[in-house]
């Protein structure tokens, strides 16, 4: 078999979206291409050079990079921007963003990393964009819930948060070890606190674990990018089986395999975290909506923008400090006016009590 027997000749480069014997979302022959141009090496070819140079590729990239002339280059570039797996400086303006500038040749850049771009152009320049305004669906109780949408403005974030479900990140935890530990322990000391700190990933999150000379272990867990969410049953039963893990590397960092020493999950306690609810936002708002932080009677709150997996989102988050121990602290933030119904539960017990002996009182005189 020759090699006119397999690659497509001119006119069969191009990829026909009608033909459904095409896998179009996979590979598109271009030309007399050596190599198969698919979604994930233009997605990885893209992400690359802007992450290298900050810039988008260009038909000379894909002609050195697979081989093909300057034309089935320009092709492919049709069919990939056409289906929204990349955009152009172009793309940008149209939406009133003046970001990136026209270049030539054409500049493409990967969509799956649009958010990080933005965010990166952002920091460089101020950006001139128009006020966006307020479009909720009328008929729906979930404002971007009728056709999934991204949120353009802080009404809408303000108004979609209630739906959102809440997380978890930068947790604090803390227990009690036998002082023997920490000298028993052979790691490098910290020359001003003497604390011997121990780091290990757990799945994607860093746990970093601090051992003090009396003993106090803190444990400090970073979460921002991939929070714990604290909606559900089941979500309560992952955070505990994540816990769970990041105790049994510290079992085995201390040399207590039988847990004879260290204590268990459920006596730690967690003394800091706090409580996002992260909302989608579009390539405008993005750029748009303010970094806010209010502090009032000791709570502190933020918004801001973050970028969690190529998207951008607007995150809003508590600061909690609650000093207890684990099963009751995580009671406390799915439940947070628990505490305040047990109190008046209990002072309507104290006056109920109250009124008691007073008639015994009265009834006795």
């Amino acid at each position: 078999m020759t090699s006119a027997d397999i690659l497509p000749t001119a006119s069969d480069s191009l990829l026909r979206q009608g033909d459904e014997s095409v896998p179009t979302d996979e590979v598109v022959q271009v030309g007399q291409c050596r190599k198969p141009i698919t979604k994930e090496k233009i997605e990885s070819l893209a992400r690359e050079k802007y992450r290298s140079n900050g810039k988008g590729i260009t038909t000379k990239d894909l002609e050195l990079q697979f081989s093909i002339k300057k034309a089935a280059a320009q092709r492919s570039f049709k069919y990939f921007h056409s289906s929204g797996l990349l955009f152009t400086a172009r793309d940008l303006q149209r939406e009133g963003i003046d970001l990136l500038h026209n270049k030539s040749p054409q500049e493409y850049y990967a969509s799956c990393i649009k958010a990080e771009i933005l965010e990166n152009a952002k920091k460089r320049k101020s950006v001139p964009v128009q006020a966006t305004g307020v479009n909720l669906s009328n008929s729906s109780k979930h404002p971007l819930s009728k056709v999934y949408q991204k949120a353009s403005s802080l009404l809408e974030v303000l108004s979609a948060l209630p739906f959102a479900p809440p997380y978890l990140h930068k947790l604090q935890l803390m227990f009690r070890l036998d002082r023997e530990y920490y000298i028993e322990l052979k790691q490098k000391e910290e020359p001003v606190n003497r604390k011997k700190p121990y780091e290990e990933i757990v799945g994607r999150r860093r746990v970093t674990y601090i051992l003090s000379p009396n003993g106090t272990v803190e444990v400090h867990i970073q979460t921002t990018d991939t929070p714990l969410r604290i909606e559900r049953d089941e979500d309560i039963s992952s955070i505990f089986a994540f816990l769970g893990q990041a105790r049994d590397r510290f079992l085995y960092h201390v040399s207590d395999i039988r847990e004879r020493y260290v204590p268990p999950l459920m006596s730690w306690v967690l003394k800091q975290c706090d409580l996002n609810k992260d909302i989608e936002i579009s390539d405008r708002a993005q750029l748009t909506l303010p970094d806010i932080q209010l502090i009032h009677a000791d709570r502190v709150f933020r918004l801001y923008v973050k970028i969690l997996e190529g998207k951008a989102y607007y995150r809003a988050e508590e600061s909690l400090t609650l000093n207890q121990v684990l099963p009751e602290a995580i009671d406390s933030i799915r439940n947070p006016y628990k505490s305040i119904e047990n109190k008046i539960e209990y002072l309507i017990e104290l006056l109920m009590t109250a009124i008691s002996h007073d008639k015994q009182i009265l009834n006795s005189q």
